[in-house]
């Protein structure tokens, strides 16, 4: 008889589960990049009384006898369906109308050139020395990016923004026919300028090295552009989007970002619109894609899965009693 007391205790904690999802859901849905998750639930383990047997002679089959002892929580999965644009007016806001995400990260480490633009690839890429595997990189749909004192394209968390450079000899203003390494992802970064006022949109009167204040925008294919303090406008590159097969298999980190896992495929970072990425949009961001009038209903019917299976629970209570109060 106990046995659904215990189907109820475990109905009980899965719905929870999922009002947790539910919750989680609707709290996020002005969080710019959010997308929405569900909650599936699966029988738990069964009892066999007797087993399923075939026919003889003499008497026909059996079916199987089992009683369950619940439900249990099977998976929490990720929808990663497209949201609408939100207009900012800034234009180093920048979202991405479709498939993939941004590569952000830590800076460089001492000796290291770049990161592979594929998973699980950390040969060199065409002589430029040593590099890093993607997966050393973290993912995120939320394109908010500024400049740091350093000159670094960051987003809102310092993490810089990785894409396709130009090289580490290039000068600025870059020659005719220059094009991106598209080999190597690398820092976003504003050029410094030279003391002179002749080279790298030089201002006069700056020491050698330093990083000019600039304001840097991008469009809708992803080339960043920044005004030197000369007034020439020099593209320091092209934002990197990562394609992903199986968006599934990420795994959530804090503060909106993914992490690369095994169960995601083969990763290879694209300049926008390739290698079935989509394209961006500037002066956006990506509102969450969160049905508040469907989590509402999923609340609803939630909330009646978990009110019956307290009532499993009085109602068990309730024989338990009567069995008790048998001899009195």
């Amino acid at each position: 008889m106990v046995r659904s007391m215990y189907a109820a205790i475990a109905g009980l904690k899965t719905h929870q589960s999922k009002m947790d999802v539910i919750g989680n859901n609707i709290s996020n849905c002005n969080t710019y990049g959010y997308k929405t998750s569900r909650a599936t639930f699966q029988e738990a383990l069964y009892t066999t009384s007797s087993h399923a047997s075939g026919g003889t002679d003499s008497f026909g089959g059996r079916n199987a006898s089992q009683v369950g002892y619940g439900c249990s929580l099977a998976t929490v999965d990720k929808n990663f369906e497209g949201s609408t644009p939100a207009a900012t007016g800034r234009p180093n806001d920048v979202m991405i109308i479709g498939e993939g995400f941004f590569l952000v990260g830590n800076k460089l480490p001492t000796g290291v050139t770049g990161v592979n633009p594929v998973k699980g690839a950390t040969a060199d890429g065409g002589g430029t020395g040593e590099q890093l595997d993607i997966t050393s990189l973290q993912l995120t749909r939320v394109g908010a990016f500024t400049v740091d004192e350093d000159g670094y394209i960051v987003d809102r968390n310092g993490y810089v923004v990785y894409g396709f450079g130009y090289g580490d000899d290039v000068t600025y203003p870059l020659l005719e026919g220059t094009t991106v390494e598209d080999k190597n992802l690398v820092p976003l970064k504003v050029p410094e300028v030279e003391s002179d006022g002749t080279g790298n949109g030089g201002l006069e009167g700056a020491e050698d090295g330093e990083v000019p204040a600039v304001t840097i925008s991008i469009d809708d294919y992803g080339n960043v552009s920044a005004a030197m303090p000369n007034g020439e406008v020099f593209s320091l590159g092209v934002i990197a989007v990562a394609n992903v097969p199986n968006t599934g298999g990420l795994e959530m980190d804090n503060g909106s970002y993914y992490n690369i896992r095994n169960n995601t495929g083969t990763v290879r970072a694209y300049v926008p619109g390739d290698g079935n990425t989509g394209t961006l949009k500037a002066s956006c961001l990506e509102m969450a894609n969160v049905d508040v009038a469907n989590e509402f209903a999923e609340m609803i019917t939630t909330q009646r899965g978990f009110q019956a299976n307290t009532r499993i629970i009085t109602v068990t209570d309730q024989m338990l009693e009567e069995l008790v109060n048998m001899k009195r």
